[in-house]
């Protein structure tokens, strides 16, 4: 059981640390949402699999307490394939997470990859058909322990990550509003884009891509896209907003720009609420 606490510990090490990528310093990374998603999906439609380990962990206990009287059957079979149709329908909603919310082929990845693990796991499932045996089987301890873990760690530290992020972010953005003011004070006006190859300035969070920057009457709107948790709300997007007059304009259809005027934007912006932040002159906006 020694070597096991160690592999669970170690799983759910690898999954915490997947989880709270997006939201660590760094270089922008691609896929850090993909992998925390998965993560946060393990720890919460994962919680299917808790129940099912449960009962097989007391079973377990029963068999090791009457190991000396003879057991034609192993019904730990049952709750294996019980498992395994569980954990199939968490792996079927991940899919369909990615597949939704990163693309078709990352979906299909991920749906392919447990197809195989599938494959693999059938032929063991098979095997506890075959006779009793009077030591405990391990893999209710994984059910139980590492989706129960997943989400006490997202419940626990979601909230100061995705605060430590967009506050990092804010933090990195003085120097391209420094940069920004300059050129104001330099040409008299603010620039009417920053659209480049390179960045430059880095929000230094993993996982915020860029700042983007548009004009705005006598200022300008500068933002980023803050990453979030599913607890949070799931399909809500967050986008943070500096506007130094606190004019913030954040539209949620780009036509909307195109056909509206600039006072009907105001009162029409698609989002279903806004925060101030710790810093002046910064807002959250919150769609879903």
């Amino acid at each position: 059981m020694t070597s096991h606490l160690v592999r669970m510990g170690g799983i759910t090490i690898l999954l915490v640390l997947s989880m709270f990528y997006p939201f660590l310093p760094g270089d922008y990374d691609g896929l850090a949402m993909a992998l925390s998603t998965t993560a946060q999906l393990l720890g919460t439609v994962g919680l299917l699999l808790v129940p099912i380990g449960a009962l097989w962990l007391v079973y377990e206990a029963r068999k090791r307490a009457n190991r000396n009287h003879s057991i034609n059957t192993d019904r730990g079979y049952y709750f294996a394939l019980a498992s395994l149709i569980a954990a199939s329908i968490v792996a079927i909603a991940v899919s369909f997470s990615m597949f939704f919310g990163f693309g078709i082929s990352f979906g299909a990845i991920t749906l392919a990859l447990w197809f195989y693990l599938v494959s693999r796991l059938i032929p063991r499932v098979k095997l506890l058909k075959k006779g009793e045996t009077h030591t405990i089987n391990p893999t209710p301890f994984y059910l139980i322990f590492i989706p129960i873990a997943l989400l006490l760690f997202q419940i626990m530290f979601a909230t100061s990550a995705t605060e430590f992020s967009r506050n990092r972010a804010i933090m990195k953005s003085a120097e391209l509003i420094n940069e920004i003011e300059k050129h104001h004070a330099a040409q008299g006006r603010y620039p009417s884009s920053l659209l480049a190859v390179w960045k430059d300035f880095d929000p230094s969070v993993v996982g915020v891509e860029r700042f983007h920057y548009a004009p705005n009457g006598n200022a300008y709107n500068l933002f980023f896209e803050q990453p979030r948790f599913l607890l949070d709300k799931i399909g809500t997007q967050e986008f943070v907003m500096y506007n130094k007059l606190d004019e913030h304009v954040m539209t949620s259809h780009a036509a909307w720009i195109l056909i509206s005027s600039p006072e009907q934007l105001k009162s029409r912006q698609g989002w279903y609420a806004v925060h101030d932040t710790s810093t002046p002159h910064w807002k959250t906006f919150l769609f879903d």
